[in-house]
């Protein structure tokens, strides 16, 4: 028997900040700081905070391989009712690493633009 299925791993977690400050790599110093070529990441994030009356909100930058593939996209407020997950209205990019790559590197952070501090959810499935 050989086992031909590809793992689909989730990634999920939550990282508070504060006003202004900026998330560490989410990927960096886990199994999938580095991915192969060919594998799809879909990433969702949601948030505590409203955007303030001035635009500000908490948002994500998404680099790969020199790449930039999210550059301040606006993390949307969780909705009561609405479960948070890696699919759904949550989802900030569906890439695909290319095909000729050995070693991709997603880096993605998040940065809190409010004047309070904030509560970001991400959900990042690899496949």
């Amino acid at each position: 028997f050989i086992y031909t299925e590809k793992i689909m791993p989730l990634v999920k977690g939550a990282v508070s900040l504060a006003a202004a400050a900026t998330s560490d790599a989410i990927l960096t110093g886990t199994t999938y700081e580095y991915i192969p070529q060919n594998s799809s990441l879909r990433v969702a994030a949601a948030t505590d905070q409203a955007a303030a009356a001035d635009g500000s909100s908490v948002v994500m930058n998404f680099t790969m391989n020199n790449t930039e593939l999210t550059k301040n996209g606006a993390v949307s407020q969780k909705v009561t009712g609405e479960p948070f997950g890696a699919n759904g209205s949550y989802v900030l990019n569906d890439t695909t690493t290319p095909p000729d790559s050995v070693r991709n590197r997603p880096i993605i952070t998040f940065t809190n633009n409010t004047a309070s501090t904030a509560l970001v959810e991400y959900a990042i499935f690899i496949r």
